[in-house]
């Protein structure tokens, strides 16, 4: 099967040591703690670590409920560049038939997993299902909160889900999770509500699709990094929700969440931000999925559509309880600052059919080849599969005979990337 290969240049940056001991006739230990992921990746190593200052003896300094004006923590890794500027190098494909991907079968009734009907299934082979809405009639429905944006705003969402016996599923940005006190306020949520956390990415406007292969793991793996820190314990996330939900049909990023053991990806049945709250309560049904934002705005929209659910009788659970799946996975005493980032073992990805309208990592190349071919002007690779980029490839296939589609088909992508593809002034 032809496949796209992806190099890049990978430099790592160890953590910073320190601390202070002073001792007189009293013993004082002054800990200042730092996660230091790497921003300059340095051949020859392959990962990025993080490192922790702690307690003499080496051990992992205990999280369980930690002041965080106690402690200082920091994490840099999202200013990961690609190497000093330099291209990713496309490498010419096998021409090699590829297979359309398949949608996968549609799922049966299972005594051993009744839950196997009520989740969405993966659109086509490779891909992780995107999570939208389940498939039940009881009368359940999650509400998620994204960003939490700081302490005191997501106490009071907690404060308002304790009120009418909900749980929320919390999607924070790493760079929330760092802030002053959302170590106390997520173990509150995780460990008294039952909250359940899961991944939004590192920076709030992550665009995974526009990134490299090392980049686009470390906005992903740095924020559960984060979450684990401020817990104590490793964390183990089971859905990652995209900025925008941009970018949810990328092939790479469903391989990444894969390899690390992912459910899948988090979208919404409704957008409660952009709801008025005299509507909120009108879209009621099971399986549904509500999305808010950490804003006070937000918090009155979200105390509307649960007085609403409380008075039809709606229990309001976590992503985990309306689609069966188990409590997120926390190991405790595991120091998970002295943690490698991982690497996307499956470097090789498949040609797939793309068409107008998607976002993908696999778009982003398809613009790069047609920009080094002539049919795009220079720096036009966006991500954005757009009619630009349909013209473009319009062009191209006209240029060899084909159907001008526009859209990328596997056989499309295989005469673009070969090494005898015609440029735009070829005759």
């Amino acid at each position: 099967m032809p496949r796209r290969t992806i190099h890049r240049r990978r430099r790592a940056q160890g953590g910073c040591l320190s601390f202070a001991i002073a001792a007189l006739t009293v013993v004082a230990l002054a800990l200042v703690m730092a996660i230091v992921v790497t921003n300059r990746l340095k051949p020859p190593a392959d990962s990025v670590g993080a490192s922790v200052t702690g307690k003499p003896d080496g051990s992992f300094v205990d999280a369980k409920n930690p002041p965080m004006e106690d402690h200082e923590m920091v994490l840099t890794a999202g200013q990961l560049d690609q190497g000093n500027g330099e291209e990713i190098v496309v490498l010419t494909p096998s021409p090699t038939p590829s297979p359309e991907p398949t949608p996968s079968p549609e799922p049966t009734f299972n005594p051993a997993d009744p839950y196997a009907l009520v989740r969405p299934q993966p659109t086509a082979e490779g891909f992780l299902p995107i999570f939208t809405k389940a498939n039940t009639d009881q009368p359940q429905i999650a509400i998620t909160l994204d960003e939490c944006s700081g302490a005191a705003i997501t106490r009071k969402f907690a404060d308002l889900a304790l009120e009418y016996n909900a749980k929320l599923t919390l999607f924070p940005t790493g760079e929330s999770v760092m802030k002053k006190g959302m170590d106390e306020a997520l173990q509150y949520c995780l460990n008294s509500l039952e909250f359940e956390i899961e991944n939004r990415c590192f920076s709030t406007t992550a665009k995974l699709y526009m990134l490299n292969d090392t980049l686009m793991i470390s906005e992903i793996w740095k924020q559960s990094l984060s979450v684990s820190y401020v817990l104590g314990a490793k964390y183990h996330p089971h859905f990652l929700r995209l900025y925008g939900r941009d970018g949810e049909n990328d092939l790479r990023t469903h391989t990444f969440l894969k390899q690390e053991g992912y459910m899948g990806i988090a979208g919404w049945t409704y957008n409660g931000s952009r709801m008025e709250e005299g509507r909120i309560g009108n879209n009621l049904a099971p399986g549904n999925i509500y999305y808010f934002k950490s804003n006070n705005d937000d918090l009155e929209r979200m105390r509307v559509l649960m007085e609403e659910a409380k008075q039809q009788g709606y229990e309001m659970v976590t992503l985990n309880e309306l689609f069966g799946y188990e409590p997120n996975l926390v190991e405790a005493g595991v120091n998970v600052l002295t943690e490698d980032m991982p690497e996307l073992e499956e470097k090789n990805i498949p040609y797939y059919f793309m068409k107008p309208g998607d976002c993908t990592w696999a778009t982003n190349l398809l613009q790069r080849r047609l920009t080094d071919l002539g049919y795009l002007p220079p720096d036009s690779a966006d991500g954005v599969y757009g009619s630009s980029t349909a013209a473009a490839l319009s062009a191209f296939q006209a240029k060899l005979g084909m159907a001008a589609t526009g859209a990328a088909d596997v056989l499309t992508q295989e005469r673009l990337f070969a090494e005898d593809a015609p440029s735009v002034d070829e005759k």
